[in-house]
């Protein structure tokens, strides 16, 4: 077994978790970056673990939902963004939701880690924009289609620059007292959990995501917005176009098939929404994603 082989190995035994790295897309190395595809297989809803992280890693989910706990902090990662780490971080993870989440693992260097992440964030965990997200997607689809290092180089650095423009996003209810912003945070990581565990057809009303975390829909609304600074229905277009554009990546075409399937009243309201959330429309999209140029 090769030297690489051997790394993946221990890796494997010190996380406890089944995963496949470069499953799906392979692995992309220019710049002193390593970006890494990975789809988890591990199914236990518990925390496994613990184990240590050993560099400094940017990891953004491209579908599915886990729960992170990173040198303490527990937090729910989906879509819509990701989480930092830094060597010698425990890290335990969980799946309430199932296994075959995907998500990239971006290895940087300390310098430009530092350049771009050490300020002291809020949270390890930090949404993305959807203008961020589709240069993450195109960033890979680049990789698949053979793209040269200088190019590769180029999309990484403009990705690694909107993601550290986001991070804090995500952030704890100062208004709050200690305890009641624990319980703000485990309010909105369950809202979030159920958001992501739900499948297309599944559409959740406010009032049974209210009653599905235990909440009132006006209590939930009100702590999700302090707590993430967004709203609500931001948030679940926000997974919704992100599973468009996993689905554009898995090669479906039929955007009128898409707008049903992920509960947009039609093709024009699709539209909208996606150009409001990436500055793309969904064809335009689908070319950029495609394998081929």
């Amino acid at each position: 077994m090769g030297e690489e082989g051997r790394r993946t190995r221990e890796l494997l035994r010190d996380e406890v978790v089944r995963e496949r790295r470069g499953a799906l897309c392979g692995r992309i190395t220019t710049a002193g970056i390593t970006v890494q595809d990975i789809l988890c297989c591990e199914d236990r809803a518990g925390f496994v673990g613990p184990g240590h992280a050993d560099g400094y890693t940017v990891v953004l989910a491209r579908s599915g939902g886990y729960l992170r706990r990173i040198a303490g902090e527990e937090f729910f990662v989906d879509a819509s963004g990701g989480y930092l780490t830094r060597p010698g971080d425990e890290h335990r993870v969980a799946h309430p939701t199932g296994p075959g989440d995907r998500s990239t693992e971006i290895r940087v260097g300390a310098e430009l880690f530092a350049d771009r992440f050490d300020g002291p964030p809020l949270s390890r965990r930090f949404t993305i924009t959807g203008a961020s997200d589709v240069h993450h997607r195109a960033l890979l689809a680049a990789g698949r289609r053979g793209a040269d290092d200088f190019e590769l180089a180029d999309r990484l650095h403009r990705l690694l620059d909107g993601v550290a423009a986001s991070a804090g996003h995500w952030h704890t209810d100062t208004a709050a007292r200690p305890a009641a912003a624990r319980a703000h945070g485990r309010l909105v990581r369950d809202a979030c959990a159920a958001l992501a565990a739900g499948t297309p057809e599944v559409r959740l009303s406010l009032e049974e995501l209210a009653r599905t975390v235990g909440a009132s829909p006006h209590h939930l609304s009100r702590v999700f917005r302090a707590v993430t600074g967004t709203t609500l229905t931001h948030y679940r277009n926000e997974l919704r176009i992100r599973g468009v554009l996993h689905a554009l990546e898995e090669g479906e075409g039929n955007l009128r098939a898409l707008s049903y399937a992920y509960g947009f009243a039609d093709q024009g309201h699709l539209t909208r929404v996606c150009r409001s959330h990436t500055g793309h429309v969904p064809s335009a999209l689908r070319s950029l994603l495609a394998d081929r140029a």
